[in-house]
């Protein structure tokens, strides 16, 4: 149960989060649209188009960045709360009357739950779902039309798929060409047409690319055994149809920016045939740091507590201080260690488990031991 003070602790945690976002959201907005208001007056016709371009633009990617900047603000905003209960001498009380300054975690701890957990909605249902709108350039009207990223089919011996352009709205790939690789067909070929559309399973056929308007012949005398199952001629003589795991949203941006997949998409990738080894060691990595994200934003507000509020120290602002070059410090442990564990060249340095839960251990541990400095 939370007492008077705890629920004044909890919402100066979070009345302090609140304003760190919208200070830091609003100077990265400052600093972007000066760098780049060119780019929205040339696709702006008047005065209103270009507020509504301007408005829209950073009304959609204030998710991504709550995305990328609520756990760092997280601990910055503890460090705020503990540094003013000490400038306020508002813990002095509360130790003098022998509760332990530990106590202070139950509100703050609280608080950092609460973050995360909107950390976790906005991960998984506010992004996935604006998709197109974060991958719009500034000024752009909508990402309709992305470039192909060529991608490789696992479940169909390594087949080379390619295209020209993606228009997202119609799910279509335009001007696809997939190689079709010796295991499925007697000579080695593409197929090329005007445009091919994916097709999600269900109960009647499997997922593939409905391929239309091939520009070259396709007969069954051209496919192996195993071609056969895989590539089926329609009856028009002008389409195919490509059994393929390889779905739509693989072929473009969305496909390589994990932040915009929820974890069920992640999870699904990362069982499907198709994904080659590296993309699957990388969403691997991605949906690990999911979890142990909200893990080591709460063990930054425990350590905050004793760094800050410090049994013997010179001042206050050297404390706040060493507080943040610490947690900043193991913040950018915890990137290293991303960063080498989803390093694929020569393979992984490091595995990619231990990549991602080497900095819950490092900084649990050394939550462990700061926990010494603390006032009682």
């Amino acid at each position: 149960m939370m007492n008077t003070f705890d629920r004044y602790l909890l919402k100066r945690f979070l009345h302090t989060f609140t304003v760190f976002f919208v200070a830091t959201y609003g100077l990265y907005i400052v600093v972007d649209l000066f760098s780049n208001m060119r780019d929205f007056q040339n696709a702006a016709e008047d005065g209103t188009a270009l507020a509504h371009s301007i408005f829209s633009y950073y009304g959609y990617h204030a998710s991504e960045f709550f995305d990328l900047a609520g756990p760092l603000l997280v601990g910055v905003s503890a460090i705020t709360v503990f540094g003013l209960l000490e400038k306020h001498s508002e813990s002095h009380p509360i130790l003098a009357a022998g509760i332990p300054a530990f106590r202070l975690l139950r509100p703050m701890l609280i608080g950092g739950a609460l973050v995360n957990l909107t950390l976790i909605l906005n991960q998984e249902l506010v992004m996935p779902r604006l998709t197109v709108e974060l991958q719009t350039r500034r000024g752009g009207d909508s990402a309709k039309k992305r470039t192909v990223e060529p991608v490789y089919d696992y479940s169909n011996y390594e087949m080379h798929i390619d295209g020209s352009e993606v228009i997202i709205e119609e799910r279509k790939l335009v001007s696809p060409s997939f190689y079709l690789p010796k295991e499925l067909a007697v000579e080695s070929f593409s197929l090329e047409a005007e445009s091919a559309i994916y097709m999600p399973a269900t109960a009647e056929r499997q997922a593939g690319w409905l391929v239309q308007n091939l520009t070259g012949l396709c007969d069954a005398d051209m496919l192996t055994e195993e071609g056969r199952t895989r590539i089926v001629p329609r009856p028009n003589g002008k389409d195919v149809f490509i059994v393929s795991s390889v779905s739509f949203d693989q072929l473009y941006n969305r496909g390589r920016n994990l932040r915009l997949l929820s974890s069920a998409e992640l999870v699904k990738r990362i069982r499907n045939p198709s994904t080659g080894p590296v993309p699957v060691k990388a969403q691997t990595l991605a949906l690990h740091a999911r979890i142990t994200r909200p893990i080591i934003s709460l063990l930054a507000i425990a350590m905050a507590l004793p760094l800050v509020m410090r049994r013997e120290s010179q001042s206050l602002i050297m404390n706040m201080t060493i507080c943040a070059l610490v947690l900043g410090g193991f913040f950018i442990f915890g990137q290293v260690s991303l960063v080498l564990g989803g390093s694929v060249v020569g393979g992984t340095l490091i595995p990619l488990d231990l990549a991602a839960w080497c900095p819950v251990i490092v900084t649990g541990g050394a939550t462990v031991w700061t926990s010494g400095y603390v006032q009682t």
